[in-house]
C-alpha cells in the first residue's frame, strides 16, 4: 500500500481544513500522514500520524525561512515515513527543500495550484507567475482547482500538459443547520480585484439592507474602505478573521456577495455552502462553475452592480419557506460537490494513490 504525506505550511485555516478533512476520509483506508504549521487557529487533529512544525508565517523569504535545523528535522521525519507521494496543498518556500529531497529519492510530488492566472491587481504578480511555473516544472502532478483553471494551466504550460489534473476545492462540512440570517456578508481579503469599489456602490444603492464586511484589507483600497465605513448600513471588520469568528459570520448571514473583478475559483462560495448560505457573484473566472444560478445563488454579469443589488434584495425579501429551500439547496449542492467525501476519489486518482508504482 502506498504511503501519502499531505503538507501545508500556510497559516491560513482554509488550507488546514483541506488537508485534515481529506485525511479524515483517507486514514482508515490508506497510510496517510499530515505535516502542518502549528501557527494557525485551525483546530487540527493530533493523532499519531499528524506532524506539526513551527513554519514561518511569511510564505516567501524572511529571516525565519533559513531555519536550517527545523528543515533538517522535517526532512528526517519524511525519511522515516518514506512516503511514495508527497502532496503540497499551498505555496511556501519550505516546500522547495522537500521537493528537491523527493526528486532525489523518487518520491512523487503532487502540488496544488490555486490561482493559475495571477490577478492583475496583485502586487506580487510576476513573482507568483514564476513560482507557479516552478510548481509546474518540478511537480509530477499539478493539481488545479476548477475546469477553467485546468484549461488555463494547459495553455500556460503546454510542456507539462500530461501532468496536469483537476480536483475541485473541498472542505469539511458540518451538519446542516437552518438559520435565516440578519445581514449581507462580504468576506475575505480586500483588494482591488475583489471588487471593493463595486462593493461600495452596492452598499450605497441598497441603504435599507445591513452589511458586514470582514477581512484584512490592502493599502491599495484604503480610501474606498474609508468611504465604506462612513455608510450607516455597514459594519467593517478590517483584520484577519479567526477561524471560529469566520464560522459565526457565515452562520448569521442572510447571503454572501462576491463582486469580484477577476477570480479563478473561490473558497468563499464553499464556505457559504458549508453554512447553508446562498451567494450572489459576478460571472468572472470559474465562479459561474461554482453556482447553480437560481438554485444555490445568483450569477450576475460582471460589473452589473444594479443587477447584483436586485438579486440581493430578492434573497432578503424571500418568505421563510422559499429562503429555507434556497439554503437547503446551497448546502446539499456544496456537500455533493465540494465536501472531502465527494472529492476523495477524484483526489486519489489525481495524485496517483492507487496506481501501480511501475506505471
Amino acid at each position: 500500500m502506498k504511503k501519502l504525506l499531505m503538507i501545508t505550511f500556510s497559516g491560513h485555516a482554509s488550507f488546514h481544513d483541506h488537508v485534515f478533512s481529506m485525511y479524515q476520509q483517507l486514514k482508515d483506508k490508506y497510510q496517510v500522514w499530515t505535516l502542518t504549521n502549528s501557527r494557525t487557529d485551525y483546530p487540527g487533529i493530533h493523532e499519531k500520524y499528524n506532524l506539526y512544525t513551527s513554519a514561518p508565517s511569511n510564505p516567501g523569504i524572511s529571516k525565519e525561512t533559513l531555519n536550517i535545523k527545523e528543515i533538517r528535522k522535517i526532512i528526517s521525519d519524511i525519511s522515516k515515513i518514506d512516503p511514495d507521494i508527497v502532496y503540497f496543498e499551498s505555496f511556501h518556500t519550505w516546500n522547495y527543500p522537500i521537493i528537491f529531497y523527493c526528486k532525489r529519492h523518487n518520491i512523487v510530488v503532487a502540488h496544488a495550484i490555486h490561482d493559475v492566472t495571477i490577478h492583475k491587481g496583485d502586487s506580487h504578480r510576476q513573482i507568483k507567475k514564476m513560482l507557479n511555473y516552478s510548481y509546474a516544472s518540478l511537480s509530477d502532478r499539478l493539481i488545479t482547482r476548477s475546469e477553467a483553471s485546468y484549461e488555463e494551466a494547459k495553455a500556460l504550460y503546454p510542456k507539462f500538459v500530461k501532468k496536469i489534473r483537476t480536483v475541485d476545492l473541498w472542505y469539511s462540512f458540518p451538519n446542516y443547520k437552518k438559520t435565516r440570517g440578519e445581514y449581507v456578508l462580504f468576506f475575505g481579503r480586500m483588494n482591488p480585484y475583489k471588487g471593493i469599489a463595486e462593493l461600495y456602490s452596492l452598499i450605497q444603492c441598497t441603504p435599507k439592507l445591513s452589511y458586514v464586511v470582514a477581512g484584512k484589507s490592502d493599502d491599495t483600497v484604503k480610501d474606498i474602505l474609508d468611504n465604506i465605513r462612513k455608510l450607516p448600513n455597514v459594519r467593517v471588520v478590517d483584520s484577519i478573521v479567526p477561524y471560529e469568528d469566520m464560522q459565526m459570520y457565515f452562520a448569521n448571514a442572510r447571503c454572501v456577495v462576491l463582486p469580484y473583478k477577476s477570480a479563478t475559483q473561490s473558497g468563499v462560495i464553499l464556505d457559504s455552502y458549508r453554512y447553508s448560505k446562498p451567494v450572489v457573484a459576478f460571472n468572472v473566472g470559474a465562479l459561474g462553475e461554482e453556482i447553480e444560478d437560481g438554485i444555490t445563488g445568483y450569477v450576475v454579469p460582471s460589473g452589473d452592480v444594479s443587477g447584483m443589488a436586485e438579486k440581493v434584495k430578492q434573497i432578503v425579501e424571500m418568505n421563510d419557506s422559499d429562503y429555507d429551500d434556497f439554503c437547503r439547496n446551497a448546502y446539499e449542492y456544496g456537500f455533493g460537490r465540494y465536501s472531502a467525501e465527494s472529492q476523495m476519489n477524484n483526489f486519489i486518482s489525481a495524485i496517483g494513490l492507487e496506481e501501480d508504482k511501475a506505471k
